[in-house]
């Protein structure tokens, strides 16, 4: 079968809303509230904020009203964050938007959000899913934890916040719901994409063949065991195709957050796929073009200054320092920015 066509449109041509200048606008109120080791001016860790390109800023009534609507529906939200390709091989330091701290690892999906207590939501918890298998068998783990979140008592909304490879984790789930007898539980009100493979990573269909040819054979980190297909669900042959099958379900709102990055920011690690992939756009975060990452009909909220592991992972606190050494060591507000989509996406719900 040919590849099916991709055409490349404006965002506004593509349906996507433009929302960078007023996300920033929040995104900036919770640096100055949770100022991070390095200080820096809200253009070192967000592009696009150029007023003649984007709508207006967030007023400073816009944005109390929204942190006021945000506070009177915190308590009845949960938010289940879907992690990445190799979850489970670097526990503490590849739970998306965690504190990095050391601990066991069966307490490092809920203990590692603590440091948000204070946003006061119902749960904020990381799915269990295999950071080796591939997304259709991912996505039965994502949508039991959706409905055992459904099912607590004083649980009103769910937001999932999906970081990489978690988000076609988190779309096939969506679909694997919406197509039993119950259907999607109506508390399901969106999915935040954090660069996420949505249309695929040409990496991965470069280096589909020679990954699972091996793979199988390899146990290392302490990651579990491979399926085999754990990149091929990544592949953009495979991401594109089952997107024009299985369309989002209406019923949600969708948010997409991308990155990209010069190369002299980008973590060690990634230098070569970053290399690889500016052949193609020099707007990619070493894993992926920024405008393959933003999910149909979706905002645009930002278009972070990050490479693919800075934006999520908190990599650059790991005691190792082969670790740290494999990072940009930049420190980006990761905290800063889960705060602001959290209260983005509840506070400007209906």
């Amino acid at each position: 079968m040919s590849p099916l066509p991709i055409v490349n449109l404006p965002i506004a041509a593509a349906g996507i809303s433009d929302e960078r200048q007023r996300f920033g606008a929040l995104f900036q109120q919770e640096l100055q509230a949770h100022p991070g080791a390095k200080p820096q001016p809200l253009q070192a860790w967000l592009y696009g904020l150029e007023p003649a390109q984007a709508a207006p800023v967030l007023s400073v009534e816009a944005l109390q009203a929204l942190n006021q609507r945000f506070e009177s529906l915190a308590g009845g939200t949960s938010v289940l964050l879907i992690p990445g390709l190799f979850s489970d091989c670097f526990d503490d330091q590849s739970v998306p938007f965690g504190d990095g701290l050391v601990r066991e690892r069966s307490l490092s999906r809920t203990e590692a959000y603590r440091q948000y207590a204070d946003l006061g939501l119902a749960s904020i918890r990381a799915v269990a899913v295999l950071g080796r298998e591939s997304s259709a068998a991912n996505a039965k783990r994502v949508a039991e934890a959706i409905r055992q979140e459904a099912e607590r008592p004083g649980v009103q909304r769910i937001v999932l916040l999906a970081y990489s490879k978690g988000v076609p984790d988190s779309l096939r789930a969506l679909h694997l719901l919406q197509s039993e007898a119950q259907g999607l539980p109506p508390a399901v009100s969106d999915l935040i994409s954090v660069a996420g493979v949505v249309m695929g990573t040409r990496l991965a269909d470069h280096f589909e063949e020679l990954f699972e040819s091996f793979s199988t054979r390899i146990e290392a980190f302490g990651c579990s065991a491979s399926d085999g297909q754990e990149v091929s669900s990544v592949t953009q042959r495979e991401s594109v195709a089952w997107l024009v099958a299985h369309p989002p379900p209406r019923q949600l709102r969708y948010h997409s957050v991308v990155g990209f990055v010069p190369s002299a920011e980008v973590g060690i690690s990634l230098r070569p796929f970053h290399s690889a992939l500016n052949t193609i756009d020099p707007r990619n975060d070493g894993q992926l073009l920024s405008r393959d990452a933003i999910l149909p009909g979706s905002s645009l909220l930002a278009e972070a200054r990050a490479d693919h592991w800075d934006i999520a992972l908190p990599r650059e606190r790991h005691p190792s320092a082969w670790m740290r050494a494999s990072t940009s060591e930049r420190g980006y507000p990761r905290e800063a920015m889960f705060r602001a989509l959290i209260k983005w996406t509840v506070g400007t719900s209906p």
